[in-house]
């Protein structure tokens, strides 16, 4: 007689119970999930993504990986000074496969790109060394990945069947190799989404935070562009059945190059793709026959119109003037200026006039010539001139002042509420290098020092020639001194105090840009 022990019974029955699951889930993945992803290239066709116009990094910086402290997988962008920060290193094929340099440059590189496109998981750093079609980009936890190009957010997923989260972008009517077609750039393994599908996001839009949801076994980006003609986006080229199959596990079918030619096939290289458009020379505009019509760029950098451009401007009288760049590519930024100056605005600015302000106040008519010239402070009903400026006042003031629009999207700021109007502002700020780190510090009182910093930033004074001191009261050890001293000879201020470190009042900060203001009409 056969005695068979409990505890093999129950191995066994533990055992079938494990396989039912596995077969259940191969079951729901088949039946639920591919469906699901197949469905991709039918997702939100009736919403059109803005114009193509170049590309950006997907991570802007990274930190010195040099310095031993940030190869800790547990180290946080938030935690990082500033000064610590470089930014991302191109993408170069062959530094990448000389494993044996060991030069800051090479480390550093090395250190970023953990999988090179087409690569494998045998650390070799080779393209076409296996089948992962994409590109993982190193960054530390809470590193905010920003979208490549204009597009529409077709997928959004929580939780994959791996726990990722991760974004698909589609970005409409690009031109590759002479076609132009929809492309796909996602991005994995992310912390949190900060964008909803079927909206239109903009390049530079933040999409979300690095960090190792999914298969992930380090902090990093996984960036990938598909083609138009993948089968379904996210698309990857083999499925778990397709590794059964050939008996490996999924880092072994990446490893063994496993469906390489469906990878090749309907993949584009992101970082080449991304690169190559960095500093893009082409213009592509709608035609009312809906083609495209490509123009040769004009001989003016892409900030300058961003800044040019009026905030309320229609677009009939911008798309009118911006013919005459493309017309006549050698024009100058001062031409320029006055071309944009002269366009008309689509609604009128309210004239407002506040109770708090006196009329027998020496700078009042200064606040009303900015209100009915430049369509400044229409929000709120009192004016509060005693208040101190904050940093969120001064920038949406100074912007204000310089027709300079703020941009749909969420920054990757932590102190600005989602949703919080300043959004915008800290988007195109964080653009121009105006603001920088993880912090807008939005509500910061200012001095008059740092005010006149942002305001030289925002606007790029004409230096001043001479070194010798514009103020008594401040000196060359100053930090802000440079700021100052640009600022004192735009107004052609004569020797006197400036009261640097004095915190700013919004009367003051009206003061200070009606000096500008002054300077700007008297060259008219």
């Amino acid at each position: 007689m056969i005695i068979v022990h409990n505890k093999y019974i129950h191995y066994a029955i533990v055992a079938i119970w494990i396989c039912n699951c596995i077969l259940g889930g191969l079951i729901a993945i088949k039946q639920s999930w591919l469906p699901y992803i197949n469905a991709g290239n039918s997702l939100y066709t009736e919403v059109k993504s803005d114009i193509f116009d170049g590309t950006i990094m997907p991570i802007l910086y990274i930190p010195d990986w040099t310095k031993t402290e940030y190869q800790n997988k547990t180290v946080k962008f938030s935690d990082i000074p500033i000064s610590d920060f470089i930014p991302l290193p191109n993408y170069d094929p062959i530094e990448l496969s000389d494993t044996k340099n060991t030069t800051k440059k090479s480390t550093i590189i090395h250190y970023t790109y953990i999988t090179p496109y087409m690569g494998s998981y045998r650390l070799n750093y080779k393209e076409y060394d296996g089948s992962h079609n994409a590109i993982d980009i190193r960054a530390p936890i809470g590193t905010p990945v920003l979208s490549i190009a204009n597009g529409v957010v077709i997928r959004t997923i929580e939780a994959d069947m791996t726990g990722n989260k991760l974004v698909v972008i589609r970005h409409d009517n690009v031109d590759i190799n002479g076609k132009i077609q929809d492309i796909y750039s996602w991005y994995l393994h992310l912390s949190e989404i900060s964008v909803q599908e079927g909206k239109k996001i903009k390049k530079w839009d933040m999409l979300g935070r690095v960090w190792m949801t999914g298969i992930a076994t380090t902090p990093h980006l996984h960036i990938q562009i598909d083609t138009e003609n993948a089968p379904f986006h996210p698309y990857w080229p083999f499925s778990s059945s397709d590794s059964k199959i050939n008996w490996l596990s999924f880092f072994d079918s990446i490893n063994a190059g496993l469906w390489r030619e469906n990878a090749l096939q309907y993949s584009i290289h992101p970082m080449l793709f991304i690169e190559n458009y960095l500093n893009w020379k082409n213009i592509k505009q709608w035609t009312n026959e809906n083609s495209i019509e490509l123009l040769s760029a004009p001989n003016i950098p892409k900030e300058d119109l961003h800044e040019l451009i009026p905030v309320n401007a229609s677009v009939e009288s911008i798309i009118e003037k911006m013919n005459l760049w493309w017309t006549s590519p050698a024009l100058s930024k001062t031409t320029t200026q006055k071309i944009v100056s002269n366009i008309t605005y689509s609604t009128t600015c309210e004239k407002k006039r506040f109770p708090d302000v006196s009329n027998t106040s020496k700078w009042w008519k200064i606040l009303y010539q900015l209100i009915d010239a430049k369509c400044m402070f229409q929000n709120g009903n009192t004016f509060n001139p005693n208040a101190t400026i904050t940093q969120k006042d001064a920038i949406v003031m100074l912007m204000q002042y310089y027709n300079i629009s703020p941009t749909n999207g969420t920054s990757h700021f932590l102190d600005i509420n989602i949703g919080d109007p300043f959004q915008g502002y800290a988007v195109t700020s964080y653009r121009k290098g105006i603001l920088d780190g993880s912090y807008a510090f939005p509500e910061k009182l200012l001095s008059k020092e740092e005010f006149i910093e942002l305001l030289v930033k925002i606007w790029k004074f004409e230096k001043n020639p001479s070194q010798i001191k514009i103020y008594k009261d401040t000196n060359a050890m100053n930090l802000k001194f440079q700021y100052i001293q640009d600022y004192g000879f735009k107004i052609r201020a004569r020797w006197g105090n400036f009261n640097p470190k004095s915190l700013l009042t919004r009367q003051g900060a009206v003061e200070i840009i009606g000096n500008i203001y002054s300077r700007d009409q008297l060259k008219k």
